[in-house]
């Protein structure tokens, strides 16, 4: 992104679509509230969750866009080791792989008549487990930059 103007731009964009959320958060409330502690409640509840983080997420892209251009914008903190973050990083990779073995492996082993709220639960797992895969495959590669 090459100019300030077309920076807040996008950051504007961001906060438009941060805005529709926060009325969809609403609607994900009030039928939580109306599900109560109900299996259907519960998740509803996690997708709310869900939905309240990428709110957070957007309004700190829109931040992030803000920034200017040529602040810099370190990967690491000065006096961190890089080889020991990129371990750490390559480990939590591993651990969200065997998460994501581990539900499909519970998955397996449920019975047709387990329902369908461990399934969906243990299906999320896998989802988030393979997100956190992608954004960790991000950090590795800035890291290694």
């Amino acid at each position: 992104m090459s100019t300030d103007e077309e920076r807040e731009s996008l950051a504007r964009k961001f906060d438009r679509h941060a805005d529709e959320e926060g009325a969809i958060l609403a609607e994900y409330r009030v039928l939580a509230e109306k599900l109560k502690n109900s299996s259907a409640g519960m998740l509803v509840n996690q997708i709310l969750t869900d939905e309240e983080i990428h709110h957070l997420l957007l309004r700190t892209i829109a931040t992030w866009l803000r920034e200017p251009e040529g602040k810099a914008k370190t990967t690491i903190p000065p006096g961190a080791n890089r080889g020991d973050l990129l371990r750490v990083t390559q480990a939590l990779q591993r651990h969200e792989g065997e998460t994501i073995e581990a539900c499909r492996a519970l998955l397996q082993q449920l019975s047709d008549n387990s329902g369908e709220l461990i399934d969906a639960l243990l299906e999320a797992m896998v989802l988030d487990s393979e997100k956190h895969q992608r954004l960790l495959t991000a950090v590795e590669k800035a890291l290694r930059r």
